[in-house]
């Protein structure tokens, strides 16, 4: 069996530099290519310098202007290998890792396997976000972030495909919604289709998060868009979890116009936004060593929770913004 890994990357300079480091330590007794695709200004000598002994093993492209699900058809259906193993420039992986997300595959017997994402910092502010990353009330509790879980699961962290087994119709990421969560997409249509999806925690991808937490607000965003985008295209919500947002929302609205008849309701929108902004504090409190660390969090966690919000109401308008320009 041949192994491909499939990187895309955008000016991730210092995060890439290091991922190449890590695959260049890889005791894999596999046969394995590296398919890069980078969009930015990092170049092949500085990728092939970082591989070191396995620079032989780089395929380089360099396409600006791709779409992320553009980019990622391109590379898995030009990669020779029997198993495509996703890496992200901001992950990190012990040496061990390409025969690990191997031998899972041929034990679980699942069309795409993977281990758990574990958010880690290189410097301080990055910490901030790392404690709000980890923590069940910003992202929900999903299976692929869970540190003791291993099971079967809806959805995994990058994963690794068998590639014969998980392409359905002519492309395997959604090129029409470049903007989806192209992850639960293809997992869902892989669950679709009778295929498997494991998770196990022993196997850990590092991650690190975004510099500050403006960057990490409009992650928030994109994260929003994606999973609206995902629940239009497939008319489901793929955790209960992800109505509580949207549900809060509306709420509000509700309120907001029933008190102008009935101003008992104002009561009420006031007594829900105080327990939010309580359940917030108290949150912000468990994971913080310092008042900058608490101050971080709690307005983290509120801007995590408005911009995903905020990207998911946006979802409709872009999904039918896609279907127009693929006409």
């Amino acid at each position: 069996m041949e192994i491909t890994v499939a990187v895309t990357t955008f000016n991730e300079g210092e995060y890439l530099d290091r991922l190449l480091s890590d695959l260049a330590r890889q005791n894999c007794t596999l046969q394995f290519e590296i398919i890069l695709l980078e969009a930015g200004d990092y170049g092949i000598d500085q990728a092939r310098k970082n591989l070191g002994q396995h620079a032989d093993k780089l395929v380089f492209h360099h396409r600006p202007g791709l779409t992320r699900t553009q980019s990622l058809n391109f590379i898995f259906d030009t990669a020779r290998g029997d198993l495509i193993v996703r890496l992200d420039a901001r992950s990190h992986i012990n040496s061990d890792y390409l025969m690990d997300v191997y031998k899972l595959s041929i034990e679980s017997g699942a069309e795409n396997v993977g281990g758990v994402m574990k958010p880690i910092a290189l410097i301080e502010d990055q910490s901030f976000i790392v404690g709000i990353m980890r923590h069940p009330f910003s992202f929900g509790g999903a299976k692929a972030r869970q540190l003791s879980f291993s099971g079967f699961a809806d959805s995994v962290y990058l994963g690794a495909f068998r590639k014969k087994n998980c392409k359905y119709g002519e492309e395997w990421f959604d090129s029409i919604h470049p903007g989806i969560s192209e992850d639960s997409d293809l997992n869902y249509r892989i669950r679709q289709n009778g295929g498997k999806v494991f998770v196990d925690s022993a196997i850990v991808v590092d991650h690190y998060p975004r510099e500050n937490l403006s960057k990490f607000f409009r992650l928030c965003f994109n994260y929003g868009i994606g999973r609206g985008l995902f629940m239009l295209k497939h008319r489901l919500f793929s955790a209960y979890r992800q109505l509580v947002p949207p549900l809060s929302f509306l709420i509000a609205i509700f309120l907001l116009l029933f008190g102008l008849f009935y101003p008992v309701a104002y009561i009420l929108l006031t007594f829900l936004i105080s327990l939010y902004f309580a359940l917030t504090l108290a949150v912000s409190i468990s994971i913080s060593k310092s008042t900058r660390q608490f101050i971080a969090s709690f307005i983290g966690f509120i801007g995590c929770h408005f911009c995903w919000t905020a990207g998911l109401l946006c979802a409709p308008f872009i999904f039918i913004k896609d279907l127009r320009n693929a006409r």
